[in-house]
């Protein structure tokens, strides 16, 4: 399934909440997509996403950098 922006603005305020709420699952990998007005494209993966937002749908990736001793 791909949803773009306006697909996920159409939804009714409530469906789309929990809609967002629960992408994010427990340890979960995500794979992330993004493609910039100028048509380029990018795509990670990422183990630590918060949502913190469903109107606009907003994330935090969190990392943590392991230093040596």
């Amino acid at each position: 399934m791909i949803l773009i922006k306006s697909d996920i603005a159409q939804l009714e305020q409530r469906y789309r909440t929990a809609f967002v709420n629960s992408l994010a699952g427990f340890r979960q990998a995500v794979l992330v997509g993004t493609k910039s007005e100028a048509g380029i494209s990018n795509l990670a993966i990422f183990n630590s996403l918060i949502h913190i937002g469903a109107n606009p749908t907003l994330w935090i990736n969190k990392q943590t950098r392991h230093c040596g001793t």
